[in-house]
C-alpha cells in the first residue's frame, strides 16, 4: 500500500488558519554548524569555514521534509579586534510549503578568565511560499485556500552569547525574536514563532594524543515544545586524517549514528536518525555534512600556537 505522508495532510488543512511556524530544522551535525544555531558562533572556529548541510527527514515518504542549509562564517583578521561575520540561507520543503531564511550574523569577542567570551547579533529574511498545485479540492472555488502559489517574507533578528575555552564550550541563543508574521495572499498567515538554542561541548584528551573525545549537547525549545541531543562523538588522528563517529540520542524523539573524515581542511560526514515512535526503521532521516575550513590569518607574525590536536566547533 502506498504511504501517504501525515506532514502534507496537516500543513494543507493548516493553510487557511492563522499558522504559527518554527523555521529551524534540527540536523544531526549540530556542533560543526554553530552559526546557523546561535549568531555569536560566527568565526567560532577561528578559521574561514564554509559549509552545507542537507537533511531528508521521514524519507521514504512523498513530500517528506528536506533542508539545504549552504553557510559562510570568518573571523576579520584584517580588522583590529575580534570580529566575525557569517551569512547563510535555508531551504526547506515541507509538503504544500516551501520556508526560507538568509541570514547575516555580527559576533564580537574578547578574553575572559582563559577563554574567549563572544556577543552575536543576527539580522535576516524569512519567506514563506504555499503551492496548493500539489492537491485537489472538492471545493477548487474554496475561498479558504489561496487559487494560485502565493508567497510572503518579513524581517527576522536574533542574538546570542558563546563562551569558548580549551577544553569547552557553551553558548545560548534567541531566534526570530521579533516573532516575524508573514503574509499570504489576502486571508493567510504564518507567524514564526522564537526560539532558545543552548549548546554546549567539550574536548577530552586522552592518554594517547591520537584519541580524543567530544561530547556535546543541544538544546532547542519554543517554550511549548522542546528536543534535546546529548552526543558521545570520539576522534582518532591517523597520519593528516582524522576519523569520527558516534551517536547521538534524542528523549522520546529518536537515536542517531554518525561517521565522518576530515582530510586536507576538508571535513564529510553522513549520519542517520532512527525515530523511536512512530515510524518503520527505513523511514529515518539522512543527514550529509560537507564543509571546509581555511585559516585567513596570513598576516599574523611568529608561530603558531594550539591548544589540542583538534580545534573545539
Amino acid at each position: 500500500m502506498k504511504k501517504i505522508l501525515y506532514i502534507s495532510i496537516v500543513l494543507s488543512l493548516c493553510a487557511f488558519l492563522k499558522v504559527q511556524a518554527q523555521y529551524d530544522v534540527h540536523f544531526t551535525h549540530y556542533w560543526e554548524m554553530q552559526n546557523f544555531y546561535n549568531p555569536a558562533g560566527a568565526g567560532a572556529s577561528r578559521k574561514m569555514h564554509a559549509y552545507a548541510a542537507y537533511s531528508n527527514q521521514f524519507s521514504g515518504f512523498e513530500n517528506s521534509p528536506k533542508s539545504m542549509l549552504i553557510n559562510l562564517d570568518s573571523p576579520l583578521s584584517m580588522v583590529k579586534g575580534d570580529h566575525s561575520l557569517g551569512i547563510g540561507v535555508l531551504n526547506e520543503e515541507i509538503g504544500l510549503f516551501t520556508n526560507q531564511h538568509l541570514y547575516l550574523n555580527y559576533a564580537f569577542g574578547f578574553k575572559l578568565f582563559k577563554g574567549r567570551l563572544v556577543a552575536g547579533a543576527q539580522i535576516g529574511l524569512v519567506n514563506a511560499i504555499f503551492d496548493r498545485t500539489g492537491i485537489e479540492l472538492e471545493d477548487p472555488e474554496d475561498p479558504a485556500f489561496p487559487s494560485a502559489k502565493v508567497d510572503g517574507n518579513n524581517i527576522d533578528f536574533g542574538a546570542g552569547v558563546l563562551y569558548q575555552h580549551k577544553y569547552f564550550y557553551t553558548g545560548l541563543s534567541a531566534l526570530h525574536i521579533n516573532a516575524p508574521l508573514i503574509i499570504l495572499g489576502e486571508t493567510n498567515e504564518i507567524r514564526v514563532s522564537p526560539y532558545f538554542n543552548f549548546m554546549a561541548g567539550g574536548n577530552i584528551p586522552l592518554k594517547n594524543p591520537l584519541l580524543s573525545i567530544q561530547p556535546s549537547l543541544q538544546v532547542m525549545t519554543d517554550l511549548v515544545g522542546w528536543r534535546a541531543d546529548i552526543t558521545a562523538r570520539g576522534s582518532y588522528k591517523f597520519k593528516e586524517n582524522l576519523f569520527f563517529g558516534g551517536v547521538t540520542y534524542s528523549p522520546t524523539t529518536s537515536v542517531a549514528a554518525f561517521l565522518g573524515i576530515e582530510f586536507v581542511n576538508i571535513t564529510i560526514s553522513y549520519g542517520y536518525e532512527l525515530y523511536t515512535q512512530g515510524v518503520g526503521a527505513e523511514n529515518g532521516s539522512h543527514d550529509i555534512f560537507v564543509g571546509y575550513k581555511l585559516d585567513l590569518n596570513i598576516f599574523k607574525k611568529g608561530k603558531n600556537k594550539h591548544n589540542s590536536i583538534r580545534v573545539l566547533q
